[in-house]
């Protein structure tokens, strides 16, 4: 254990990469004594697990790094209120990337290559490598450039990494993947790869890490690949991603599973939880975890009203519309709709509590029945804060969807996880080719008519439209270099929406918020904590 322990222990003081006991904790349970000698002759087994931790790191970053709430996608009481690089929320961030960037370097410098099963786990690692770099990248624009396992005074002395040099560590690490990693079959062959990294994942985040960097040509090329591997599709209803009727399905180009026979261990299985969910004590969702016995929810961050009216505006109440967002008036109408026919003897039939609150209020209609259960408890706490009369019907937890549950804690969804779709890889390769029938095959699944030629306002909008609430909003307007318009006034109005159980109205009331400050240009590159500056010759970025 020694040699580990050093290594971690030089990381800790230094990039504050993670904690010693969790990437420990594996290595001891299969008996390690000496990093080079267990790499070097670890069994099959023992390489996956060395995978199964470096997918669990990358399960931790994808928590964090969204950003969804400091856009203008979603009402928040002033996301860019941190005035100095200690107080902005990114900080977990970085230490998951680079314990990441950590693990996939101990593999590919020491893990033997000389059966598939770790050849496949190098391959991985090589994946994780570009993966965790792309993100290091786009978050801090020029972090340090660490492509072997370095010692504790390699360690103190890193500095800013060069652009291209870091990009190049990305692309290449990606394209050394997909060299290695199994490709997707063909229709059909996700379930024989699993919730694993593919050749078709790698090539997909090399396009995009291109495409990130400014080089059109070669992201077109890599994402080309994908899309000539004609091993993906989009599913048919937009309204089914992030549900169980979407897992390992041909959209989905790198998913984490959460194991629906694996009930005794569903805490640890679940990508979509309770934490998800409508705030529990004022909202109930229709179709959601109530009817399971049980209801707990904690989501804090909203749709914004101007996010509802543009895909209001630009499709109706098209699947993707409907699969994305929901005024308060349509959440209620959503349990009239759940109590018919149609949804008779299904998990999310609404039916019966319909008919028992139309009879403890006699005279009311469907609707104002479904404004009532809508609103916790019978209405007794009709308002919610931090919210502009819209609620988010994506990462939605069904009924039909759910492990057992037995409390109002143990509220959790078997669907898996999607890290990439399908969708990305075309709006991706629409983008970097200028091409107009990728995107057009995104636009006609949202029941949109097609566009006659590529525009890069129109390519805009609809990633804006296809991805709410998956973490590319922020970065896109970034890269895009329109943040500081799309942005501008971001938190700078605090909302919150109330019923009236008598009228059954829906009224939103605003106020300036106190103390906003909003978007500053500095946010288009992370700040480095204190102690990293101090414990490193990493220099800080603009404005922090």
């Amino acid at each position: 254990m020694k040699k580990i322990t050093i290594i971690l222990s030089a990381a800790v003081a230094t990039f504050t990469l993670f904690s010693c006991s969790k990437m420990l904790d594996s290595v001891e349970q299969l008996g390690a004594l000496d990093t080079d000698k267990y790499y070097s002759e670890a069994t099959d087994p023992q390489a996956e697990a060395l995978a199964v931790a470096m997918y669990n790191t990358a399960w931790d970053i994808i928590g964090d790094y969204g950003f969804e709430g400091y856009t203008d996608n979603y009402v928040s009481t002033d996301p860019y209120k941190a005035e100095n690089n200690d107080s902005f929320d990114a900080a977990t961030l970085y230490s998951n990337l680079y314990k990441l960037n950590y693990q996939a370097n101990l593999i590919i410098e020491k893990l033997s290559d000389d059966t598939a099963t770790k050849k496949r786990v190098i391959g991985e690692a090589y994946f994780m490598r570009g993966w965790a770099y792309f993100n290091l990248i786009r978050g801090w624009g020029t972090p340090a450039y660490i492509d072997h396992v370095m010692s504790a005074e390699e360690l103190a002395e890193v500095t800013n990494g060069n652009a291209a040099e870091l990009w190049e560590l990305c692309t290449s690490s990606l394209q050394k993947a997909s060299e290695i990693l199994p490709a997707k079959s063909g229709l059909g062959g996700q379930k024989a790869i699993g919730a694993r990294v593919s050749k078709q994942a790698a090539l997909a985040y090399m396009g995009k890490a291109y495409l990130y960097a400014g080089n059109k040509t070669a992201a077109a090329s890599a994402l080309k690949q994908v899309i000539d591997s004609k091993a993906y599709e989009l599913i048919d209803d937009y309204r089914d991603l992030y549900t169980i009727k979407a897992d390992f399905s041909d959209e989905y180009v790198w998913e984490f599973n959460a194991d629906d026979n694996d009930v005794s261990q569903k805490a640890n299985e679940v990508r979509i939880d309770f934490y998800s969910n409508w705030r529990g004590e004022t909202l109930v969702q229709p179709g959601g975890c109530h009817l399971s016995g049980f209801s707990q929810g904690y989501l804090q961050t909203m749709p914004s009203k101007s996010f509802y009216d543009f895909m209001v505006e630009r499709e109706g109440d098209s699947n993707r519309r409907m699969g994305s967002v929901w005024s308060v008036e349509e959440a209620a109408e959503m349990f009239v709709t759940l109590s018919g026919d149609a949804y008779k003897g299904t998990a999310n039939y609404e039916g019966d509590n319909l008919a028992a609150m139309k009879a403890a209020h006699p005279g009311i209609t469907d609707y104002q029945a479904g404004m009532r259960l809508l609103w916790a408890a019978d209405m007794s706490l009709p308002s919610q804060g931090t919210m502009q009369g819209v609620l988010p019907a994506k990462v939605y937890m069904w009924c039909s969807d759910m492990y057992p549950a037995t409390s109002s804690h143990d509220i959790y969804s078997m669907a898996n996880f999607p890290v990439m779709r399908y969708a990305d890889v075309l709006l991706l390769y629409a983008e970097a080719a200028g091409d107009a029938t990728a995107l057009n095959q995104v636009r006609e699944r949202a029941g949109l008519p097609p566009v006659n030629g590529y525009s890069d306002a129109e390519l805009r909008a609809e990633r804006r439209a296809e991805f709410f609430g998956e973490g590319e909003r922020f970065w896109d307007c970034i890269r895009w270099g329109i943040a500081s318009t799309e942005f501008a006034n971001v938190g700078k109005i605090s909302y919150t929406t109330s019923a009236n159980p008598a009228t059954y109205d829906i009224t939103i009331s605003e106020v300036p918020t106190d103390g906003w400050i909003g978007w500053d240009n500095k946010y288009t590159a992370f700040p480095y904590t204190t102690s990293e500056i101090q414990q490193t010759s990493i220099k800080q970025n603009t404005g922090w």
